[in-house]
């Protein structure tokens, strides 16, 4: 079962199903989405772990209430909601004792699929994500994996991995990436004043990028606007198009209908029918407005209460494992950037993980204080 449950991380930390689809086929890409659910579920019968209620209350909140207000949108729907299921109840299995170095490896394949793109794949945009499809979350990849580097022991390869993680993210030029990068960096300093020298490293990368980036495919656009950074400036280039602008978009439709929202997908950025019959719903990129625009504000009470508390115990448990507040902030930022939460099995495979990492530390906290007691 140990291969087995190497395959299934494998499979979704690299993306590969979505992978497939986009540069094989359709056929590949159903056989090893499908083929992974499978496998998760014949991994559960071996392993029977208890399935993470909170992520099973939000999921059938926001699912029910949203196709219950507006199920017009509803075109796979029953297997987007049948696979969010079945991955929160039954995906604890696979998650379950994923160590920090394990995470780190997963992670690491990724960000090497980044940049092997930026080397050796030309016009596609300047803009690299490898595995991921996409390089705004790619970069949170690159980020994660970036966090889980400072609980790696081995001197060299930690610092290896924080430099492929830093070059691969850097390449995906999100600016969500260079936000936490920054953020995650000055956090670290209070685990060791020694860890200054990574925002050395940044600006070092980025020095690289804007001297050598014409012999490069990069995204010209973006590369000039994070130059400035190093002037002490903000481009226009990275304030135009901002995610608070495109949030500004949706307040409205969040008051005409607060308490059960607008219906399934009314915020989801979908595509549908083809061709002169195609229309499409612009995204809001917000995870906690999609939530309180489609399915109302008690689903996005219970969002913040959720994630909300991922931070606040990783700061209750900084002191013990300084990693669960680098991954449950840079979780949260992320979140605040994408309307991709319900089928990104990546974030819910984080999220599993931190849910199933801070319920541990809880328990040996009351074992203490239990035995402290007696």
């Amino acid at each position: 079962m140990k291969y087995l449950k190497t395959v299934i991380l494998i499979l979704l930390f690299c993306n590969l199903p979505s992978f497939s689809l986009v540069h094989l086929d359709s056929i590949s890409g159903a056989v090893l989405s499908y083929g992974t659910f499978l496998l998760i579920i014949i991994y559960f019968f071996y392993k029977k772990e208890a399935p993470i209620i909170p992520l099973v209350i939000l999921g059938l909140s926001y699912f029910l209430i949203s196709v219950l207000i507006d199920s017009q949108n509803s075109d796979g729907f029953l297997a987007t909601f049948v696979k969010y299921i079945i991955f929160v109840t039954m995906g604890a299995s696979v998650i379950k004792d994923v160590s920090k170095k394990e995470m780190f490896t997963l992670l690491l394949i990724g960000a090497l699929s980044i940049i092997y793109e930026s080397v050796f794949v030309i016009d596609i945009g300047g803009r690299y994500s490898g595995f991921y499809l996409n390089p705004n979350f790619a970069g949170c990849i690159c980020i994660f994996g970036y966090c889980f580097s400072f609980s790696i022991s081995e001197k060299k390869l930690k610092i290896i991995g924080q430099i492929i993680f830093s070059f691969a993210g850097f390449v995906t030029f999100s600016r969500t990436f260079l936000l936490l990068w920054v953020l995650v960096n000055i956090m670290s300093l209070s685990i060791s004043y020694k860890n200054f020298y990574k925002l050395f490293l940044g600006i070092v990368l980025v020095s690289f990028f804007v001297s050598f980036g014409n012999k490069f495919d990069f995204n010209t656009k973006r590369l000039e606007a994070f130059a400035t950074i190093l002037d002490g400036k903000i481009s226009q280039d990275l304030a135009e198009n901002s995610r608070t602008e495109t949030w500004a978009k949706y307040y409205d439709r969040i008051l005409d209908h607060p308490l059960f929202g607008s219906g399934y997908l009314s915020f989801s950025g979908k595509t549908y029918g083809r061709d002169g019959n195609a229309y499409g719903i612009e995204g809001v990129h917000n995870t906690p407005l999609l939530i309180i625009g489609e399915s109302g504000i008690f689903v996005f009470l219970f969002f913040l209460w959720l994630y909300g508390g991922f931070v606040f115990d990783g700061i209750h448990y900084f002191k013990k494992d300084f990693v669960l507040l680098l991954v449950s902030f840079s979780l949260f930022i992320y979140l605040l950037t994408t309307h991709n939460f319900f089928n990104n099995y990546i974030i819910l495979s984080l999220s599993i993980w931190l849910f199933q990492q801070i319920e541990l530390k809880k328990t040996e906290e009351n074992e203490t204080l239990k035995s402290l007691a007696y």
